[in-house]
């Protein structure tokens, strides 16, 4: 009989403590109110732990009594007692400082100023405590002591956590000048065959002084030798080279405006590198063509899934921030893998685009170079808008193409092709890249107007980035990074 009372005690006072659980849920979001996915939430001073969806939406049981803390890497960490409320939407503030967030069986510890962590980590001295929590919260790696669970570790799926830097040489040119003098650089220079330090700066203006685009211009020798064609920005302006890949001193060279039917020739001595043209208005429509041609070689395996996801938040940022753009995607590897090339063409329909970008995944290669020169190629091939007022390419790699004679000469066909239509190459170089790699890819930026862009260590992800060569430059969030350089070259009377 005692016992009996004693089990219906036990059974009484945890069905009252069932009783109290409620399932507590909302949205967390930064100050913005852009959604915040992979953020943790935990039970404080319990092993009860989650983390929000992709759309920074979140479910978790407790008690009333409970208070959640709510983190996220890059923002200060909040605690709400739950009291009464079954919905807590959550706003985090940005922090000015990266942490370490450490999650604990009894809460959450950070470690300031060691080193930029992207990563959530949950401790306990209990093996079935964290057990529980294994498979449950998505996001967290969890540690023990017991020798049957170690560093397991999952990506983070958020944005805003990769880091790098912007060279535009064509805006430093005098450091670029510089730079080509260097033994290593002026080797590889040799190597793939361009020149590029020879250019001739052109304004195209209307009767108002208003900047007139995407207006074909031309360089000839004096012979008349075609040396390059390229096209005007939203600012008007583009630049030539004398020396696109070999240069041969002239008397004089010829340039061509041609606009509205009509040719305009002007006539330059050998010393001159400013040529101005006015012209009447031509008709541009208001659609931004924007490409990510993306290395999906097993190299890219440390960083793809955060590219991934900075991707699909600078999609959504466009998405806003230009009225008219058409979005494509092309993934490339190498001979012999289970394809060379996947595009995706231009389209309107910005989830689609989402969507088959989420499913890519790293895989093949084998050796270090790839199918880069491909990779141009079939980006270059698809149905870029002859009257976009804004055309950019943006080219994720770590590796260079093979080099062989043929490929030299295929990619020299591709930066004569994307001049001509006005595509600006926009690079962005990961991890494990070498100086072959930085200066091809400064090649392919200042050859189509473009400009440079390089993952950086900041992050603490993926593996060691290469040291850019040049004498400073801002780190950024990459996403930001991306933004900003899209916003300068489709908005007129932009600031950035």
């Amino acid at each position: 009989m005692k016992n009996l009372i004693t089990f219906l005690v036990i059974v009484a006072a945890t069905l009252s403590t069932k009783a109290q659980d409620i399932t507590v849920s909302g949205v967390i979001t930064d100050n913005t109110g852009v959604p915040l996915p992979g953020a943790t939430i935990i039970v404080k001073g319990k092993t009860i732990g989650t983390s929000s969806d992709f759309d920074g939406n979140y479910n978790i049981t407790a008690t009333k009594t409970d208070t959640l803390t709510f983190t996220y890497v890059g923002f200060k960490s909040t605690d709400i007692f739950i009291g009464a409320k079954t919905k807590i939407d959550v706003k985090l503030e940005q922090d000015a400082k990266l942490d370490e967030i450490v999650v604990t069986a009894l809460g959450i510890k950070r470690k300031k100023g060691e080193f930029v962590a992207h990563s959530t980590y949950v401790e306990s001295d209990d093996i079935s405590d964290v057990k529980r929590l294994m498979g449950k919260v998505s996001c967290i790696a969890i540690s023990s002591d017991d020798s049957e669970i170690r560093s397991i570790k999952k990506n983070q799926t958020t944005h805003s956590i990769l880091t790098a830097g912007e060279i535009n040489d064509l805006e430093k040119w005098n450091e670029w000048l510089e730079i080509l003098k260097q033994a290593q650089f002026n080797t590889l220079k040799t190597k793939w065959g361009f020149g590029l330090e020879h250019k001739i700066d052109v304004s195209v203006l209307d009767n108002n002084q208003q900047p007139v685009s995407n207006v074909l211009v031309k360089l000839y020798t004096d012979d008349l030798k075609l040396i390059m064609s390229a096209r005007t920005d939203i600012k008007g302006q583009t630049v030539l080279f004398k020396d696109l890949f070999e240069f041969t001193e002239n008397d004089c060279y010829t340039i061509q405006m041609v606009n509205a039917g009509t040719v305009v020739g002007k006539r330059l001595k050998t010393n001159q590198t400013k040529v101005n043209f006015v012209t009447t208005k031509n008709r541009v429509s208001n659609v931004v063509d924007i490409m990510f041609t993306i290395d999906a070689t097993g190299s890219m395996a440390d960083e793809i899934n955060y590219l991934k996801v900075e991707l699909a938040n600078i999609i959504d940022r466009i998405d806003t921030s230009v009225e008219e753009k058409r979005l494509a995607l092309n993934f490339y590897r190498d001979f012999g893998d289970a394809y060379v090339t996947k595009p995706f063409g231009f389209t309107t329909d910005i989830s689609l685009m989402q969507e088959n970008l989420v499913k890519q995944n790293a895989s093949g290669g084998g050796d270090y170079e790839e199918a880069v020169e491909e990779a141009l190629k079939v980006s270059l091939q698809q149905d870029w808008s002859p009257n976009a007022k804004a055309k950019l390419l943006f080219l994720l790699l770590d590796a260079p193409p093979h080099f062989t004679q043929k490929n030299v000469t295929l990619i020299k066909e591709q930066i004569k092709l994307a001049q001509e239509k006005g595509i600006k190459i926009i690079p962005i170089v990961a991890s494990d890249a070498n100086k072959d790699v930085e200066f091809l890819m400064r090649f392919f930026s200042v050859s189509t107007n473009g400009t440079y862009v390089f993952l950086t260590d900041d992050s603490g992800v993926g593996n060691s980035h290469i040291k850019a060569t040049t004498k400073d430059f801002k780190v950024e969030k990459l996403n930001d990074l991306i933004v900003r350089l899209i916003t300068s070259y489709t908005v007129t009377d932009s600031k950035v």
